[in-house]
C-alpha cells in the first residue's frame, strides 16, 4: 500500500509537474495536462494510462484497480485503491501515466539500464490462458528475461500473486528497463497458457511450477 504523502512525492519528482486543485480532488499536471488525480478522503487515485496497459493492471490479483466510469475508462483512465495497491505497482503505473501525457521531449533522468529500441527489437506474441482473449506483443529479449526470473522464483516455493510479483520486482528492479509488474503479469499469463506454471486452487491461491 502507499500513503498520500508518498504518492504526492513520487508525482512531484517528475520534471515540470505542478499540483493543482481539481474539483474536490488534487491533480498532478505536466504542461497543464492532468496525468493523475488524488482523492485523499477515499484514498483513491486516478491515472491516465494507455488502454492496452490499463488492461494488465485490471487483471492483477487481489484486485486494486478499476476503469473510471463511462468514456473516461475506455480512454485509459484507471482508479487505484491506495490501501490495496502494492507500492512497486503504484510507482510504475504513475510513471507510465506521466510518460503517457508528458510531451515527447521531457526531462527524465538518464537511465543506465539498457533500453531496447522497439523498431529493432525482435518481438513475441504472448499467449493468454483464456483462449478467447489476446495477450500482448512484447520484446522477445524482455520476455525471456522475465520468464527466466519468474521460473527461478517459483522453483524455490509456491507464491500468491502479490508475493510472486513482489519477489520478481525485488529480483530484477535494478537491471530491468520497463514496468516490472506489467511485464511480469504479461509473461505470467503466457506461462500459464503454455502450461509451464499453474495455480494451486487453494485458499489463498498460489502459483507453482507445473509438474512434468
Amino acid at each position: 500500500m502507499m500513503s498520500d504523502a508518498s504518492f504526492r512525492k513520487i508525482a512531484m519528482d517528475f520534471a515540470e509537474v505542478t499540483e493543482e486543485p481539481h474539483f474536490e480532488k488534487t491533480s498532478f499536471r505536466i504542461k497543464g495536462k492532468i496525468f493523475a488525480s488524488m482523492d485523499t478522503v477515499n484514498k483513491r487515485v486516478t491515472l491516465k494510462l494507455p488502454p492496452n496497459e490499463q488492461a494488465i493492471y485490471l487483471l492483477m490479483k487481489p484486485a486494486f484497480a478499476s476503469p473510471a466510469t463511462g468514456a473516461w475508462g475506455k480512454q485509459g483512465w484507471t482508479r487505484f485503491e491506495l490501501t490495496k495497491v502494492p507500492a512497486p505497482v503504484m510507482r510504475e503505473a504513475l510513471k507510465k501515466a506521466y510518460e503517457t501525457v508528458a510531451p515527447i521531449k521531457k526531462s527524465l533522468k538518464p537511465s543506465k539500464k539498457i533500453v531496447i529500441r522497439k523498431e529493432k527489437a525482435e518481438m513475441i506474441q504472448t499467449l493468454h490462458p483464456d483462449k478467447t482473449k489476446t495477450n500482448k506483443r512484447i520484446s522477445l529479449e524482455k520476455y525471456n528475461f522475465i520468464k527466466a526470473n519468474l521460473l527461478a522464483v517459483l522453483k524455490k516455493t509456491e507464491l500468491t500473486h502479490t508475493d510472486l510479483m513482489e519477489a520478481l520486482y525485488q529480483r530484477v528492479k535494478d537491471e530491468f528497463e520497463g514496468g516490472v509488474q506489467w511485464y511480469g503479469e504479461t509473461v505470467k499469463l503466457d506461462l500459464e497458457a503454455r502450461k509451464q506454471i499453474e495455480r494451486t486452487g487453494t485458499k489463498p491461491e498460489k502459483y507453482k511450477l507445473k509438474a512434468k
